[in-house]
């Protein structure tokens, strides 16, 4: 799947009102906060968000100046391959969160009908499940905002040591000390 590019994004009738916000170089600059901010604001809406997390997450992108591209491929999280194992253990952390025991999930009136049933099981169900996947959202883009931050940190203190060893090798006259002056 190929993200459009910001030529492309301005020139689709839909979007020809957010043209100016879209357009704004501060949400497609590869920078380390816009990074981090994407990365965030991505995993917040993959997970928080149920249907149309990309759309929210270029939304939020937008009013964050974060880096638009990063926020939409990081709602990619949740996917169709992901989401039965995010939501089981969304229902989990979340039952522990609100402190739901099992016997309380399943526990209907007596003689309650099958629709009186199925919003019961809904209720039930969709509860706890939500609160597991807030606090995934929560934790993920703290986590996601965290790891660019030191990741990039990283990265670019590693490459100022090659730069400078590079450097030194370059002064001292190579590897068997031949210098200038020798």
């Amino acid at each position: 799947m190929k993200l459009p590019s910001r030529e492309e994004l301005e020139a689709n009738r839909f979007l020809r009102p957010f043209a100016r916000h879209l357009s704004s170089p501060l949400v497609w600059r590869f920078n380390r906060r816009g990074v981090a901010r994407g990365t965030a604001l991505g995993l917040f809406s993959g997970f928080a968000v149920p249907v149309a997390q990309t759309p929210f997450a270029a939304l939020f992108a937008v009013a964050a100046r974060a880096n638009l591209p990063v926020a939409a491929v990081a709602t990619f999280v949740t996917n169709p391959f992901t989401v039965p194992f995010i939501y089981f253990l969304a229902f989990l952390v979340g039952k522990q969160a609100i402190g739901m025991k099992t016997e309380t999930l399943f526990s209907l009136t007596p003689g309650a009908g099958p629709i009186e049933r199925a919003i019961g099981w809904t209720v039930n169900l969709a509860g706890p499940t939500y609160v597991g996947l807030l606090i995934f959202a929560v934790v993920g883009a703290v986590a996601g905002w965290t790891t660019v931050h030191v990741g990039w940190r990283l990265w670019v203190g590693h490459r100022w040591n090659r730069r400078r060893r590079a450097r030194a090798t370059r002064n001292s006259g190579g590897p068997l000390g031949l210098g200038a002056g020798n």
